[in-house]
């Protein structure tokens, strides 16, 4: 047993270290390239989930006590900001427009009888306090009027009896809370609106070094382009998919991008500096990402860590600049330590 362990071990041995000589290298065509840090454009998959921003919905209520007494739009439907939703029948309104019609009979009155005491003071029939006394109850009932008036222009524009309620903001009505004959007032609102103009993107990356220092970042999305910046990275990794969560504020001006969508992400960080390596440098084995390292009399198997990717070039950690590896002729080494 402890022979059989010995040869296994020197088995595993002999397939990390690959003797090839200069000449049989030229022969298969096995090129080397010095390991450096350079920068280029990283680029990284991940699957996605799109959610609403919770920062963008409002709720869409009438200013008053009232009953909804017609629904301009339903559920699903896009609104734009200031137009109309619903009208209410309110009864505060009501007896304001009752109000306002006395108010201004008293108005009417009080001007006719100013006119008429301020000619009869021109003509010194009346004394001054009366005329002063007409003035006065002019102006208080001017004063009644229009306070009225700005009581019944704060609750918003008016049709007869009625409140028109108009969506604050544009978006999709993604909610309807009334019907028809509902009674209404602070406590209860008429419908939630959503605005999907930005919306958050969750991306599950199993490595956050990438993103140190990343701010904003290009989301590509079946060809589409979207503005964004890394809003929030979540500090514990998922014990079932060995995953982070990684929240970006993504820019969604064609709305395109769903709620629940799942998808692709496909980002560009920009220019990252790094030792990158071309793609055919680094193969698997046994699900492990390796490369060959050039030593005195051949080729030592080196695992790395894939991070991104770049037109052909792979970003990976796990060497040190100055190495020497393998760029052409990996597929035949690799050959040599399956088989």
């Amino acid at each position: 047993m402890k022979m059989l362990l010995i040869v296994l071990l020197f088995s595993i041995a002999l397939a990390q270290h690959i003797k090839v000589s200069p000449e049989k290298a030229q022969a298969l065509g096995i090129k080397t390239q010095r390991v450096e840090a350079t920068q280029r454009n990283l680029s990284l998959v991940f699957p996605a989930l799109v959610q609403a921003d919770p920062s963008l919905a409002f709720e869409v209520y009438s200013p008053t006590e009232g009953m909804v007494r017609r629904l301009l739009v339903k559920e699903g439907e896009r609104v734009r900001k200031g137009q109309a939703v619903a009208l209410v029948y309110s009864p505060k309104v009501a007896d304001l427009r009752a109000q306002i019609r006395i108010a201004e009979v008293k108005v009417k009155h009080a001007e006719e009888v100013l006119k008429r005491e301020e000619m009869l003071y021109k003509e010194e029939v009346v004394p001054y306090a009366r005329y002063f006394a007409a003035k006065v109850e002019h102006e208080r009932a001017l004063s009644e009027y229009k306070a009225l008036l700005r009581t019944l222009n704060s609750l918003g524009e008016v049709s007869e009896d009625n409140l028109v309620i108009k969506s604050q903001k544009s978006g999709v009505v993604v909610e309807q809370m009334v019907v028809l004959g509902s009674a209404v007032d602070l406590q209860k609102p008429l419908m939630k609106v959503q605005d999907y103009s930005r919306v958050w993107v969750y991306i599950y990356p199993t490595d956050l070094s990438v993103f140190k220092g990343v701010k904003t970042i290009s989301l590509f999305v079946k060809d589409r382009e979207y503005p964004a910046r890394v809003d929030w990275i979540s500090p514990k990794v998922d014990q079932e998919t060995g995953r982070y969560k990684v929240r970006l504020s993504v820019e969604n001006r064609d709305g395109f991008l769903k709620e629940n969508m799942k998808l692709s992400a496909n980002l560009s960080l920009g220019r990252i500096k790094g030792l990158w390596l071309p793609q055919d440098a680094v193969q698997e084995i046994k699900g492990e990402k390796v490369v060959f390292l050039k030593v005195s009399d051949g080729f030592q198997l080196q695992k790395v860590k894939v991070v991104g990717s770049s037109d052909g070039y792979l970003l990976v950690e796990g060497l040190k600049e100055g190495q020497e590896v393998a760029v052409g002729g990996a597929i035949f080494l690799k050959s040599q330590v399956e088989r």
